[in-house]
């Protein structure tokens, strides 16, 4: 991933929450994909990659066609790419998130008891 231009990811079914996009940030990649599901909820397009219709090859082409002529647009789309990673994905605010669930419920349970 390191050395490509964007990732594609041009699936045609909902996608619950496709890791190598994550993977693609963390990269600082930007992503060219589907706009369905959750594919759109992360990519945001013009701002972190592209987003095509899904099944329409002639949109997927036009975006492939963008990115290759926009290279500087594209490298600024991976730098938020890696932005929202580092702010949303990463291993760090994951676990912050997970202790806070995991305190939440504690508290729950205490104030059941009490």
């Amino acid at each position: 991933m390191n050395g490509a231009l964007a990732l594609i990811v041009s699936s045609i079914c909902y996608e619950n929450f496709p890791r190598t996009i994550v993977e693609a940030f963390a990269c600082g990649l930007p992503v060219i994909a589907s706009r369905m599901g959750s594919m759109a909820e992360i990519v945001t397009d013009g701002e972190t990659g592209l987003l095509f219709e899904p099944g329409n090859p002639r949109d997927l082409a036009d975006k492939m066609a963008w990115a290759l002529a926009h290279p500087e647009e594209m490298g600024e789309m991976g730098r938020k790419a890696r932005a929202q990673y580092e702010a949303e994905f990463s291993a760090e605010v994951n676990y912050r998130r997970l202790m806070t669930i995991y305190q939440e419920a504690i508290d729950e349970v205490r104030g059941q008891r009490g």
